[in-house]
């Protein structure tokens, strides 16, 4: 059995960004940055320097850049092209064209990102994993094998792989999927759970992060290598529209709420989320989840939260989906047009109904919120660079545990 990531449609997602651009000022700013110097003066010298680098080649010079690039302009003879039956076609003329060629250092550098390849965190000896290995050999990756959850960090630091593969009976699995999916620098990297028991997902025993695709035993080679060729070519597809993403289940229980609130501040922080925006997106997303515990879940701790961050270079957007029946969401927001909010919660209060704030406070500190059709899942986003909406105060609350 396989089971693989779904993102939720009310994620839109952008058209594929082109990748940044080192334009000649954005070099001279980090240069500046970097060598503690005033960024005009840092410009001034870099462009003298482009200046230099052009007059030499034009002149003929070969120039070496350290160990990074040597550069020279190489000038190709005039030659006659022929078709295939070897009769005359036409004279290419002769031509100049830059030769460029690697220096030692940044050859070495590119050489262990493709030497990156696929990483194995299964035990040794096992057929399965030997059979993996053989698989992505014939296609010219080069496979690693690790034993141990602190073996695959360091290599994970030392290299990115393309695709790593976790088997259940690695030590310290889940917490090794967490510092992938949750650091910025392997985010983006597929990761592949194996499973004996579907419990283990469904029902884990604390807050547990996501990989891309989760495999249930026993499976067949076939399938289970189809899969992992079609997650390869869906995670190079998603990278060029988001740049994180994160998958996390929660237990209904307050300690893994509290961890999911730590969570999500963390990535709200490493996405850029400052002052107000911080506070407002903080405070929706918290809010979110305390519906889902108290109204959508009932408190009941034998269910579970899933939630979801898709980050894209325009904006933030959060799903919050619980396991209860959901509400008529569409009722509320027709009640909610033309009256005021605190009125009606009043009116709900007085009719043995609770809540109805929640909902408005995090519309007024989202960009935009959205219901599936049952009513159990909620999907905030929230705009980059992030502007807190004027409606919304700076001192709104964190959360609030009796609101809908």
């Amino acid at each position: 059995m396989i089971q693989r990531r779904q993102n939720q449609p009310t994620a839109t997602a952008e058209a594929p960004q082109e990748r940044e651009v080192l334009t000649s000022q954005v070099a001279a700013k980090r240069t500046a940055e970097r060598a503690g110097v005033d960024p005009q003066v840092a410009e001034s010298v870099l462009a003298a320097f482009f200046e230099t680098l052009r007059d030499s080649l034009v002149e003929g010079e070969r120039v070496a850049l350290g160990d990074l690039l040597d550069l020279g302009v190489v000038r190709e003879p005039a030659r006659i092209r022929r078709d295939t039956s070897g009769r005359f076609s036409e004279i290419a003329p002769a031509h100049n064209r830059l030769d460029v060629r690697v220096g030692d250092l940044l050859g070495d550098e590119l050489s262990s990102l493709r030497a990156a390849g696929v990483l194995l965190a299964m035990p040794s000896g096992n057929r399965f994993a030997e059979m993996l290995e053989e698989h992505f050999a014939k296609l010219g990756w080069r496979v690693q094998r690790t034993l141990d959850a602190d073996s695959a960090q360091t290599l994970l630091e030392g290299a990115r792989p393309y695709l790593l593969v976790c088997d259940h009976t690695l030590p310290g699995r889940d917490a090794l999927v967490a510092r992938v999916k949750g650091d910025w620098k392997t985010g983006a990297v597929p990761v592949v759970t194996m499973h004996t028991r579907f419990e283990d997902l469904h029902n884990p025993s604390g807050l547990l992060v996501q990989g891309d695709l989760a495999v249930f035993e026993p499976i067949a080679v076939a399938p289970f290598l189809r899969s992992m060729d079609q997650l390869l070519a869906q995670a190079t597809e998603e990278a060029a529209v988001f740049e994180r993403q994160l998958r996390f289940r929660v237990p209904v229980i307050e300690k893994d709420i509290t961890q999911a609130f730590e969570l999500g501040d963390s990535f709200f922080r490493d996405a850029g989320f400052r002052d107000d925006s911080l506070v407002a997106l903080t405070t929706a997303y918290r809010e979110a989840i305390r519906n889902a515990q108290i109204h959508g879940s009932r408190r009941d701790e034998s269910l579970c939260i899933d939630i979801e961050f898709l980050l894209d270079p325009r904006r933030l957007t959060i799903s919050v989906e619980d396991e209860g029946n959901g509400f008529d969401h569409r009722a509320y927001f027709s009640q909610l047009n033309g009256s005021e909010p605190v009125s009606l919660a009043r009116e709900r209060h007085d009719q043995g109904g609770v809540g109805g704030l929640g909902i408005y406070l995090m519309a007024r500190c989202a960009d935009r919120l959205d219901y599936n059709d049952r009513g159990n899942r909620i999907t905030l986003s929230k705009e980059r660079p992030e502007q807190c909406p004027p409606e919304c105060p700076p001192e709104c609350p964190p959360e609030s545990k009796e609101t809908e």
